[in-house]
């Protein structure tokens, strides 16, 4: 996707966008059909990616149970045959880890009547395993000490923020004063940790796609909060602050027991986890934590774990259907899904030019290549874009706007356009920004700075000369030639 920038004829990096057409329907919300937009250059493989050789890796190291404390070779807690689900927990003063632990344990029975067998290891001492689980309500007998994250290390998971192999690598090396806590500081606030920003604000917004937090009988079920938000709020969905709620019980309950709980060496603190479901003794499915927050959702590991084939690939054109509808397909499928189209499009109808007018609202995103290959180790990820923001086309008008609609407030940019119908390009720019809040405004800035003009009129020239435009690749510039 080519597109003209305000300040300069640029490229603009590739995206794996879901984009759903607006249109009214049943109980208010809008959507329609949908428009995938991918690139193949940016499209990450399209099986998940799996490790058969996970089970050989994890016996080089050991660990400890926590009921016991023995040391163990870590291959032994994946059995070789049936169906094993193993969570690589981050240390056990994470809030990923509290959050996927606490949801888990509701969902043991269902594991155990389909024979599925559940075991946690989690990063710090027995003693720290032993205080979690009585914090969480995780069994002991599931659990698993790696007080040095060797297994870790052994199965690839993401060391974090400023340790070598992570993001910002070289700070460990050259910036030794640098601690864990100030990594992890530095990884909430959303640096070298992808999606965590997102995921902190979803806990905020909430969402009508997903269920309850707080239900009752659940482990973790806060009865005050639940009533309070159900007369207030309503029933049967994700409420507003809903998982913030949860987030600072467990945050007040960690830093009320940090001591006991954190591991003794400070580098940990940043270690990223993952997920894993074997069968037979083989990586079936793996999800890498790619930073806070980014863990394998409980009901995405389970769904793994109870159905037919956790390697089986998702129906894309399904996937993306139910990403615009509903938001509730998982976000690795969306991206898989979208990859799967890309590389299928060979003798699909190409887009035409006519039917972009009208609205188009942003559904999911994986970003560019680079922040997409960042996003997780298995090359899928992505998140569904946490607020309203539509795109909308007047091909007559030859004008796009591009907004973020948030309650009241309303901030959108505007240009000009050209649709490439022979190659299926979209080229643009802005050159007004406005803000409006209610009734108010809007209020404008003019921010075209002339270029786009220029590059049109040098087209112009070239076309009609039989020469050609050359756009800068990302630096920006522009010029013009004769076509040899």
């Amino acid at each position: 996707m080519a597109a003209l920038g305000s300040r300069a004829a640029t490229s603009v990096p590739r995206h794996n966008t879901t984009y759903a057409r607006t249109g009214k329907v049943a109980h208010g919300e809008r959507i329609s059909r949908i428009r995938v937009r991918a690139a193949a250059a940016s499209a990450a493989p399209v099986v998940p990616t799996t490790d058969v050789s996970a089970r050989q890796l994890l016996s080089t190291v050991q660990i400890r149970r926590a009921a016991d404390g023995q040391t163990v070779d870590a291959a032994s807690i994946v059995p070789t045959t049936g169906r094993c689900v193993v969570p690589f927990l981050t240390q056990f003063a994470d809030f990923d880890s509290w959050e996927l632990a606490q949801k888990l344990v509701d969902d043991i029975p269902a594991l155990d009547a389909a024979g599925v067998t559940l075991v946690a290891v989690g990063i710090g001492s027995v003693d720290a395993a032993r205080e979690f689980a009585a914090r969480t309500n995780f069994p002991l007998d599931r659990l698993y000490a790696d007080e040095t994250a060797a297994t870790y290390s052994a199965l690839g998971f993401s060391p974090g923020f400023g340790r070598p192999g992570g993001a910002f690598g070289w700070i460990g090396q050259k910036l030794p004063a640098i601690n864990g806590y100030a990594k992890l500081l530095v990884m909430c606030a959303g640096v070298g940790s992808p999606g965590t920003l997102a995921a902190v604000f979803g806990g905020y917004l909430g969402s009508k796609y997903n269920p309850p937090i707080f239900q009752e009988g659940s482990n973790y079920d806060n009865p005050t909060v639940r009533k309070m938000m159900g007369a207030t709020l309503g029933q049967g969905f994700q409420r507003p602050f809903e998982l913030a709620t949860l987030r600072l019980s467990n945050m007040v309950e960690i830093l009320n027991n940090w001591q006991a709980l954190a591991p003794a060496d400070d580098e940990l603190l940043v270690q990223r986890g993952g997920s894993l479901v074997f069968q037979d003794g083989v990586a079936a499915f793996r999800h890498d934590d790619a930073g806070i927050l980014g863990y394998c959702s409980e009901a995405r590991l389970v769904q793994k774990a109870l159905c037919d084939d956790p390697a089986a690939l998702p129906d894309p054109v399904a996937t993306v259907r139910e990403a615009a509808a509903k938001r509730s397909a998982y976000v690795d499928d969306v991206y898989a899904s979208i990859s799967a189209l890309e590389k299928a499009k060979k003798g699909v109808k190409r887009v035409i030019g006519s039917e972009l007018s009208g609205r188009w609202r942003l559904v999911y995103t994986s970003g560019t290549k680079k922040v997409a290959a960042n996003l997780n180790r298995a090359g899928f990820g992505g998140s569904y874009f946490p607020v309203p923001a539509v795109q909308s086309f007047d091909m007559a008008a030859g004008r796009i706007r591009n907004g973020i609609y948030l309650g009241p407030v309303k901030f959108f940019f505007d240009g000009p356009f050209v649709w490439r119908e022979n190659v299926g390009m979209l080229e643009f720019t802005f050159t007004r920004v406005s803000l409006a809040l209610g009734s108010l405004g809007p209020w404008s800035v003019d921010i075209d700075d002339g270029k786009w003009d220029a590059v049109k009129a040098a087209e112009q020239t070239a076309s009609e000369g039989q020469g050609m435009v050359e756009k800068g690749s990302g630096g920006g510039g522009t010029g013009t030639g004769s076509k040899p």
